[in-house]
Formats: C-alpha cells, sequence, structure tokens
C-alpha cells in the first residue's frame, strides 16, 4: 500500500504514529520473530532524522536524547511502548560499500521481535528486508513530501 503526506515538521507526529499503528498490527498479525525495519530515503535534510524523533517519542522515548548516529552508525534507545521495547537508529550515509554494514553488528537486533530499526540511506546497506519504507521529498524549506509504502496485512 502506498499513502503521500505533505506536511510540515509538526505534522510528522501524526506519521510516525501511523508507522508505530501499522508495525503493531502486523506484529499481532504475524506473531513476529524478527525487528520490524524502516527504511528511510531522502536527500539530507529532507526529514529523516526528524522522522525518528517523532517515531521515538510515539515509543515513549524523549525525542530531544534522540540524534543523527551520522558518525557513529548506530544508536540504540530504549522504550516504554507496549510491543516494542528498542529503537534501533542507523545513519549508513559514510558507508561506500554494503560490506561495511558489518561493523554494525545488526544481527542480534534483528533477531529481536521487540525491536524496531530505523535505518537511514538504506541504498548503502542494500540487503536488509523492509517492513515499512518511507522517502522523503522537500518541497520548500518547511514542507516535505513522504510517501509511505508498505505492504497490508
Amino acid at each position: 500500500m502506498k499513502e503521500t503526506f505533505t506536511l510540515n515538521e509538526k505534522g510528522l507526529i501524526n506519521v510516525a504514529e501511523k508507522v508505530a499503528d501499522i508495525l503493531s498490527t502486523n506484529y499481532k498479525a504475524e506473531n513476529s520473530s524478527r525487528a520490524k525495519i524502516i527504511l528511510l530515503d531522502g536527500d539530507l535534510g529532507a526529514g529523516k532524522t526528524t522522522f525518528t524523533k517523532a517515531l521515538a517519542e510515539v515509543l515513549g522515548i524523549n525525542s530531544d536524547s534522540v540524534h543523527s548516529p551520522t558518525f557513529i552508525l548506530k544508536k540504540t534507545y530504549d522504550t516504554s511502548h507496549s510491543l516494542f521495547t528498542k529503537l534501533v537508529h542507523v545513519d549508513a550515509y559514510r558507508f561506500t560499500h554494503p560490506s561495511e554494514a558489518g561493523v554494525l553488528r545488526l544481527e542480534d537486533d534483528i533477531k529481536n521481535p521487540q525491536a524496531i530499526i530505523a535505518v537511514e540511506w538504506p541504498s548503502k546497506m542494500n540487503y536488509i528486508k523492509s517492513d515499512i519504507e518511507l522517502t522523503f521529498n522537500v518541497i520548500d524549506e518547511d514542507t516535505r513530501e513522504i510517501i509511505l509504502s508498505y505492504d497490508q496485512k
């Protein structure tokens, strides 16, 4: 299924709530055995990290503690959500080859069905199967178009 939203930064919380609802519904429908994976695609400054902050807030994480992991590559946050206990935020921008993703050691995170993994710059890690994909397009300084893609369960 595909949905398109045109909104400002404040509207991202609505998209984050929708994403959390979709993941929760799919989690219950599948009796999931692995993490839920969100791929975030878009140019620099398009809103990928800002969306992750909104998602963190929905999951019960203080969004002020969420920052882009550009230089450390991966950050993990504990949540207070009833189904998902961990948010893993990955930024693959600095990778020049997909093999570099091995340094992230995502295997354990992927095996955790109570984890959500949000990956910025997923094209640089072309091996991850997603549950949801978000594409961010800049309309103007304050407005973004977000295309949400997922399989409806």
